[in-house]
């Protein structure tokens, strides 16, 4: 690659999971622009299997590095972007992908001088994810979309941090965030200056959103795909992702020990995503001092989306929410409210095949390549700089 920095720096940690590496940089591979750069943060056991590959696979725009000492997911995160040098950084796993649309997005945003992007979420299935794939409902091998619209919306990062603070910090709905998404690298920067880490949680996703949303003062939503997310067998780690699963917290070999040392007093020591993302918020928020946020946190919320999520710690997230009467309302209403959205995309997957879990679905998708090509192919008349604004609710 030139002197010139990239334009759009693609970062993608990964450890021992070459299956999916591997067609990822065959799709970055095919972009073909010295505008972009793919940088792989390798900390897999042994790497002998990478740099065969890579020997034969000679491109200026895929940077790999190596790191033979065991790493936590925050730490070998924080290399990737810090051997990047992209002036927009996207940070992805090694099962995700992205459109080729990608660069016009970035070339618009820097334009319009928007400092963060999210883009209408597109899913590629891939054939190992579910484990018993012979069950109707089930779908792999596949690509999940919604229609997508030629549209943008701009977002108040602290006002949709408000949001998922009420919800109990059970998703990240809307806030500006690097992984599967795009920020600029002076915001990022800024994030990495105040105690030299951009995931300042044991989760590095939502640590690294809600920390980025008091720094983020442009953001934009586009109503279509940019970034593909993956699913595969050994999404988050293999533990933790598949509904029913979680693991004791000692056990959980991919956190810095300081995170099991330092978890909140008032949470169990149990590593599941309904627990991680709000210990980890919290972690962040104590990053940018910000102590009146941490109270907007609704607990009852979590343990009730906790315990519905894992029955068999019910009785755990019971006691440990703050209002027992809450906990059991928020309870019944998720119950329901659950309930409800299962049984009523069950019964759109049954009438229309195209359809699944409430979105469309193209089958027969094998790999990250074929999903991009075909996410591409539905958005490929789409104008970035034709785009409509549309207010958000």
């Amino acid at each position: 690659m030139n002197n010139i920095n990239p334009l759009l720096s693609i970062v993608v940690p990964t450890k021992n999971r070459y299956k999916y590496l591997i067609h990822l940089i065959k799709l970055i591979k095919s972009f073909g622009s010295n505008e972009i750069e793919l940088v792989i943060q390798d900390n897999s056991d042994n790497n002998d299997e990478i740099m065969d590959f890579l020997s034969n696979e000679k491109s200026e725009n895929i940077k790999y590095f190596y790191q033979s000492e065991k790493l936590s997911m925050s730490k070998n995160s924080d290399f990737a972007i810090l051997n990047s040098k992209g002036e927009y950084v996207c940070f992805i796993g090694d099962d995700d992908g992205v459109c080729h649309n990608i660069l016009e997005c970035v070339k618009w945003m820097k334009k319009n001088n928007i400092e963060a992007l999210r883009s209408r979420r597109a899913s590629f299935v891939w054939g190992d994810s579910i484990k018993n794939p012979k069950k109707i409902n089930n779908a792999t091998d596949c690509v999940l979309y919604n229609k997508p619209s030629a549209k943008f919306t701009y977002l108040n990062p602290k006002k949709e941090l408000d949001n998922i603070l009420r919800k109990g910090f059970q998703s990240i709905d809307f806030i500006p965030i690097v992984y599967n998404g795009i920020v600029k690298r002076s915001i990022l920067d800024n994030v990495f200056e105040i105690g030299k880490t951009f995931f300042p949680g044991g989760s590095p996703d939502i640590s690294n959103g809600v920390v980025l949303s008091f720094f983020v003062n442009k953001m934009v939503f586009v109503d279509f795909p940019i970034i593909i997310s993956g699913t595969s067998k050994m999404t988050g780690g293999g533990i933790h992702k598949q509904k029913g699963q979680s693991v004791p917290l000692e056990k959980v070999d991919f956190i810095e020990r300081s995170v099991v040392e330092n978890w909140e007093r008032d949470f169990p020591k149990i590593w599941a995503g309904r627990l991680a993302w709000p210990e980890s918020g919290i972690k962040a928020l104590r990053y940018v001092n910000q102590p009146e946020y941490i109270k907007k946190l609704n607990k009852n919320y979590m343990f009730a989306a906790f315990s519905l999520y894992f029955l068999q710690y019910k009785k755990i997230g019971y006691k440990y929410a703050p209002n027992k009467f809450y906990f059991i309302f928020y309870f019944i209403f998720l119950l329901f409210s659950n309930g409800v959205r299962v049984i009523k995309n069950k019964i759109i997957s049954c009438i229309l095949r195209k359809k699944y879990a409430g979105r469309f679905i193209k089958r027969n998708i094998t790999d990250i390549e074929t999903a991009a090509s075909f996410l591409t192919s539905i958005v490929k008349d789409f104008d970035f700089y034709k785009l409509k604004y549309y207010k958000s609710k």
